[in-house]
């Protein structure tokens, strides 16, 4: 699926000549088997623009699709991609296709399924060139936007890089064919070819010699059009202007105002300048001189000019030609803003520093809030102040330890443990002051450390570690740190043969509900139940629900999972309407990705008419913390859900962080106190504080409140006492099937009484 987001109308004032950057389609391809998340993408990135230019979005539902769209479209800049799809590994054997089979270096590609546990470290990462691996669940709209403009800024900068590689590559087969042609006519001609191809122009134009003690300059080499003046004096060309503009060119003189018509033609001196004269004629006594000189009418390709100059000032010159090869080493080994050395030179050096790396700790820092200073600052800013951030940590960092910039505002460090261990402490808590001369900043940074004593791995397979510890930093929150541990590998490893496990049993259906009754606390009567996830694998072995749904939000599964579960919860409700009992409700728990999905009140709302629930019979929770990752839009669709039928309640209230204000905004219709408040009611009164307090924060929002996690009397007791209004937990109930449902009403004498048949 193709969407194109149009671009607003072209403006009307003076046009300029055209650059192929500005003008290449910028295509960004998701790759994802839900047809939902594809929807909120595209959704998501609807009038989204990068740098004043439009996108294309293209939509693979499955890996086959995407290799066929990647070989329609070879302009691909970005891949956003679900690591599992109908087959295990979908997702990585398309990484691999696209680095290996494609050679597709320039692609940025951004893994969207999670958590790093979902591919071993030392099996799938270390073979795998990822840019980013993000949750699902942290694509909010900025975050997503950010990670947009990051990934096609460095595509940009990637292709701008390639094309000046090539045409390096170019110019160095062009100097190095020049010291095989044995004569000055056949280099002016091989000259002319060359420039032309560096430039895209058409293959005309002149080398003129003006030889030494002569006084007329000739052409010796001539292509195109004016391929009839080879070896013809200069002023056959019948033009003029365009003599003198050449003469004086060989002369160095300095040049008169040039004529519009000349605005855009190519005129080069070809020697030193140390052979030029200063005076206004040519003189006798001075060494031969050389120019080049081509028509053309539109700007040249970006560093194409100076492609030619480097091209005509190396001809002949294995001196020159050597400091080309050195020019592309930094490009190719060096960071162009800060001077650092790049990803690449720090794995060289790596490799250079043989069994001395495992004496050595790499520390990777990456600033907070990076991208919104850009947004807020300009990337100007933000640059200068990223080229004083190198200056500060390469100063206290000291001559025994390595800096490197390994991407957009990461850096990496590799030294001796007690270089790194005590400035890097302090920036961690109090942050570290940079300033470009005009605005000052306090930078706090997010590390990741390899004890790389304790690692057993090639640099790449260290440097793809590193990059994994600071995402689960990052993850974790500002201002934090992950170091390595021995083992992390093994725990990988499991994670993701249990996310493999998952995904086939929700493809198998395997997944099953239970329901814990909530009851009404004035009179014991029933409220409703709550369906609980749960999983018993193919060895029969009960899996944490705290694990897998864990699990399911990491993989991007969290949305099947849910559809299994509100499925199963609309058919428990039609099993209490057939008892008499559809006044009661069913509760189902909603993730933080799903909120972040536009189409969020529709899908659920469909699915209920599908399976004949109406939206009073379903009530849906949703934890304060998932609320608090985008509240403006949890507030939206809490509203929305609302609007619709729906209650809504905030589970585990209290054990998060937010706020009175935003509490307002959500649109809620229940709070339900965290099972963590309840243990030592009855026990501790100063215990019972909290919870009271949430009971009549409850009451005075009009919000109605419920407890989770009752064990004892005492407990209910004191709810009922406080106000609260509803409860569960294993004093009335512990979670059941849904076929044991009706046997436990009947026994707990829940089931409406049936009229007696008359006689």
């Amino acid at each position: 699926m193709t969407l194109t987001f149009p671009a607003s109308p072209p403006d009307s004032t003076l046009a300029r000549p055209a650059h192929p950057a500005d003008v290449a389609e910028l295509k960004v391809l998701t790759v994802d088997d839900d047809a939902v998340f594809r929807r909120s993408m595209a959704f998501a990135l609807e009038g989204y623009r990068f740098q004043g230019r439009d996108i294309t979005l293209l939509q693979a539902g499955s890996a086959a699709q995407a290799r066929a769209l990647l070989v329609a479209h070879p302009d691909i800049a970005l891949l956003l991609l679900d690591v599992v799809m109908e087959d295990d590994d979908d997702g990585l054997m398309l990484v691999r296709h696209v680095r290996e089979v494609m050679g597709r270096r320039d692609i940025r590609i951004v893994l969207l399924t999670g958590q790093p546990g979902m591919a071993p470290m030392r099996d799938v990462m270390r073979n795998l060139d990822v840019n980013e691996y993000w949750h699902k669940t942290e694509l909010g709209s900025d975050r997503l936007e950010a990670i947009l403009n990051a990934n096609l800024r460095s595509h940009q900068f990637i292709r701008e890089a390639l094309q000046t590689r090539r045409q390096l590559e170019q110019l160095l087969a062009a100097v190095d064919g020049a010291s095989h042609v044995p004569d000055l006519t056949g280099l002016s001609q091989a000259l002319l070819v060359d420039v032309a191809r560096l430039l895209g122009l058409p293959g005309e134009g002149l080398v003129v010699m003006w030889p030494a003690h002569t006084t007329a300059a000739l052409v010796i080499g001539a292509t195109g059009r004016f391929a009839e003046l080879q070896g013809r004096p200069l002023d056959a060309l019948n033009d003029p202007e365009q003599v003198q503009r050449i003469e004086q060119a060989l002369t160095h003189q300095t040049a008169t105002v040039v004529p519009p018509d000349h605005a855009l033609d190519l005129l080069m001196p070809l020697h030193p300048s140390s052979a030029l004269s200063a005076g206004q004629g040519r003189e006798v006594d001075l060494a031969t001189a050389f120019a080049l000189w081509m028509p053309r009418r539109q700007p040249p390709a970006p560093n194409a000019t100076e492609m030619v100059q480097l091209l005509v000032a190396n001809v002949g010159a294995q001196m020159h030609r050597l400091e080309l090869i050195a020019k592309l080493d930094r490009l190719a080994y060096q960071d162009p803003l800060t001077e650092l050395p790049n990803r690449n030179g720090l794995l060289r050096m790596m490799h250079a520093a043989g069994e001395r790396l495992s004496t050595m700790v790499l520390q990777f820092e990456d600033v907070d809030q990076f991208s919104n200073l850009n947004l807020m600052l300009g990337f100007e800013t933000t640059n200068r102040l990223l080229q004083a951030l190198a200056q500060r940590l390469r100063d206290e960092a000291g001559p025994e330890v390595l800096l490197a910039r390994v991407d957009n505002d990461t850096f990496a460090l590799l030294g001796p443990p007690d270089k790194l261990d005590t400035p890097l402490h302090r920036h961690r808590s109090e942050g570290i002051t940079v300033s470009d001369g005009h605005f000052s900043a306090v930078l706090h940074l997010t590390g990741a450390r390899v004890d790389l004593a304790l690692f057993s791995g090639s640099p790449e397979e260290i440097l793809s570690t590193a990059r994994y510890l600071l995402n689960d930093a990052k993850r974790r929150g500002g201002g934090q740190e992950v170091a390595y541990l021995p083992g992390m590998e093994a725990a990988a490893r499991d994670n993701y043969r249990l996310g493999q496990a998952l995904h086939e049993a929700l493809r198998a259906g395997e997944i099953r509900i239970a329901l814990q009754p909530q009851v009404w606390l004035h009179d014991g009567s029933l409220k409703g139940f709550e369906a609980l996830a749960r999983w018993t694998d193919r060895r029969g072995q009960e899996v944490s629900p705290v694990t897998f749904i864990a699990l399911a939000e990491a993989s991007g599964h969290i949305t099947a999972l849910f559809t299994q579960v509100l499925h199963q919860s609309c058919h428990a409700w039609r099993v209490l309407e057939a008892l008499g009992l559809g006044h009661l409700r069913i509760a189902v728990n909603l993730s933080a990705l799903q909120l972040a999905t536009p189409t969020l009140a529709q899908d659920i709302t469909d699915q209920c008419a599908e399976d004949g629930v109406p939206p009073d019979a379903i009530e849906l929770e949703v934890t304060e913390s998932a609320v608090m990752l985008d509240p403006d839009g949890a507030a939206a669709q809490l509203t929305r859900l609302r609007q619709l039928g729906f209650e809504v309640a905030l589970d585990d209230f209290g054990t998060g962080f937010s706020s009175l204000a935003r509490l307002r905004s959500f649109g809620l219709d229940w709070l339900k106190i965290d099972r963590a408040f309840l243990g030592e009611i009855g026990q501790r009164p100063d215990h019972e504080t909290l919870p009271d307090m949430i009971v009549t924060l409850s009451r005075q929002l009009g919000l109605k409140s419920l407890a989770e996690g009752v064990e004892t009397d005492a407990q209910r007791l004191w709810l009922v006492r406080s106000g609260c209004m509803a409860a569960q937990g294993l004093l009335f109930g512990a979670p059941m099937a849904v076929s044991e449902l009706p046997a436990w009403l009947r026994e707990h004498g829940h089931l409406p009484v049936q009229p007696a048949t008359p006689d």
